[in-house]
């Protein structure tokens, strides 16, 4: 039997409990649990390490990198045979059950093995089926994580719809309010501090401590009087005016303010994907939820749509992203030209997608009055019409309006400006089944 043979075997101990976990789990149990198991076999535990509150998605947990540190990879650690684990959800939820493997492999090339106590020593003749019971219990156990990271985000996307705060910290100008689960409020959340009760429920008001009055005033030296972020910014250090992180203003800064819609009064959520420790990306803006008149705004929408028009024009990244939600607008456009004339043959399917008369134009906003600027080739004046298809790179959609134009109303240089404000600019949207039926007109139009 283990640790019979006259020299005693001596193990390593790992514990591990984290906030999501049940109080079975926690790291006093788990000492007991590995101490009788010890006692049992004859095995003297000589060193623990434990990690209280912390997540098994990834191995960066100190207590889980100074038994590898110090003990398994040192050389110069006190022999020892064992790594001691309850069971295989101690010892990582990791995403990828490649990595729970890949470190108990560095165990294994150093002759300290793994052994998850809830299952005891495996048998000479049961090595493979506990290999694939090992194996089994690594994907449930980054099962376990998924489920409870799509509940987490399914209910906070229900929370962001409703207009309230999912999470995270209020912007500048902003403080975090605590209703309670009628819906009554409680009072302000200090920083650090967190609702108590899950059906309790989190919003922002204005922070009334000068921070607010800072905001509308880049809003109102940008907007109103046409001032540069950075000579914003200027201004703001010779007032003495400290930033969120209590440091100076820079332009990026001034630019990140006049950039956040959240001053409009509207909560947005789903910005970017982070979930499961992976790499942060951005999520497409038709993903993001976005709930209007959930707090007081510091700003008006009219305010926030000319200041994102100002940014992209003076902006070289904010055109860039103009561009590039026109191309894929474009190619989504293609994909739907493609449905329409399928049944045409395949030489003119390709003809028809090459030389459709379709123009781009992105949405801005002059005084509140939104304008689309069209272009269009000599080409397309063989045509009577056109379609113009409106890109607004500041809405969820990515098209905001569709128009069928006259070539003939396309001055010197082939631009039009279409103005919301013309009389004359809502005989030109097209809508619905039309759309199918102007632009299917237009494919049966073109000619080899």
């Amino acid at each position: 039997m283990f640790g019979t043979e006259g020299i005693k075997k001596k193990a390593v101990a790992y514990y591990r409990h984290s906030a999501e976990d049940k109080q079975e789990n926690s790291v006093p149990i788990q000492r007991d649990q590995a101490n009788g198991f010890a006692a049992k076999y004859g095995i003297e535990i000589i060193h623990e390490e434990a990690d209280e509150g912390k997540s098994g998605l990834s191995a960066a947990r100190p207590g889980f990198e100074r038994l590898f540190e110090d003990w398994v990879l040192n050389p110069d650690a006190q022999e020892f045979d064992y790594v001691l684990v309850l069971d295989v959800t101690r010892w990582g939820r990791f995403q990828d059950p490649d990595e729970a493997a890949y470190w108990e492999m560095q165990c294994k090339k150093r002759n300290k093995k793994v052994i998850y106590i809830s299952r005891g020593f495996p048998k000479e003749e049961e090595k493979l089926l506990s290999s694939l019971e090992t194996s089994i219990g690594r994907y449930m156990a980054a099962e376990y994580s998924r489920q409870l990271s799509d509940k987490v985000w399914h209910g906070s996307m229900k929370i962001s719809e409703q207009g309230f705060s999912a999470g995270g910290t209020a912007p500048y100008g902003y403080v975090r309010v605590l209703f309670d689960e009628n819906k009554k409020r409680v009072g302000i959340l200090k920083k650090g501090e967190h609702k108590v009760i899950a059906n309790q429920r989190v919003t922002f008001e204005p922070a009334n401590d000068g921070s607010e009055q800072v905001v509308k005033d880049i809003f109102a030296m940008f907007v109103k009087r046409g001032i540069p972020p950075e000579d914003i910014a200027n201004q703001l250090n010779e007032n003495a005016v400290v930033s969120a992180t209590g440091k100076e203003w820079d332009a990026s800064k001034v630019v990140r303010v006049l950039g956040n819609e959240t001053y409009t009064g509207t909560k947005l959520y789903n910005k970017t994907w982070s979930r499961l420790k992976q790499r942060q990306r951005k999520n497409p803006v038709e993903e993001w939820v976005r709930c209007e008149d959930a707090f007081e705004a510091l700003v008006s929408r009219k305010d926030f749509e000319f200041a994102q028009e100002q940014l992209y024009w003076t902006m070289p990244s904010r055109w860039r992203h103009g561009i590039h939600k026109v191309n894929r607008t474009r190619r989504s456009v293609e994909d739907y030209v493609d449905k329409l004339v399928e049944s045409y043959e395949d030489d003119r399917r390709y003809q028809v997608r090459k030389r459709l008369p379709v123009t781009f134009g992105l949405t801005y906003y002059q005084d509140g009055v939104a304008k689309r600027c069209f272009r269009i080739t000599e080409e397309m004046r063989k045509h009577s019409e056109i379609i113009g298809v409106s890109v607004n790179m500041f809405t969820k959609n990515k098209i905001d309006a569709v128009f069928s134009l006259p070539t003939h109303n396309f001055g010197i240089g082939n631009y039009w400006v279409v103005n919301d404000a013309d009389k004359n600019t809502p005989d030109y949207k097209v809508e619905g089944e039309d759309i199918n039926t102007k632009v299917l007109n237009l494919c049966n139009s073109i000619t080899l």
